[in-house]
């Protein structure tokens, strides 16, 4: 999928912010359309972009780290309270899925950072 971020470049949103901050992928230009010399200077500057991802990655670990953090707690006080187990357990489960897509955007930027670094087009 990709955005135009043309749209961002004006937009002060909190929504926009957070799109930037968090999602390494809007650096990125599409190396597969265009002809041979397109691709290759698509491919050259996405190179040049792979510096940002390291930084992209902390920030989902850390996203991912307090998640499991949340899911712990949250498991933990379902145990206590008895009463309200269900609420917490169905808490927990979505903490979980959020969790778990935190720790895929992790491999993700991980993958494309070893690809771009070690993969010659």
């Amino acid at each position: 999928m990709n955005i135009d971020v043309s749209n961002f470049r004006n937009d002060r949103s909190l929504s926009c912010l957070l799109y930037l901050y968090l999602w390494p992928l809007w650096i990125f230009e599409n190396a597969n359309v265009g002809s041979f010399l397109e691709r290759a200077a698509a491919y050259r500057r996405n190179r040049s972009k792979r510096v940002y991802l390291p930084g992209y990655t902390a920030k989902w670990i850390v996203i991912f780290a307090i998640l499991m953090a949340m899911l712990s707690a949250l498991e933990c006080m379902g145990n206590v309270f008895a009463a309200w187990k269900f609420s917490f357990t169905l808490l927990a489960c979505g903490t979980g899925i959020l969790a778990i897509l935190a720790f895929v955007v992790v491999v993700m930027t991980v993958a494309i950072y070893l690809l771009l670094t070690h993969w010659e087009y």
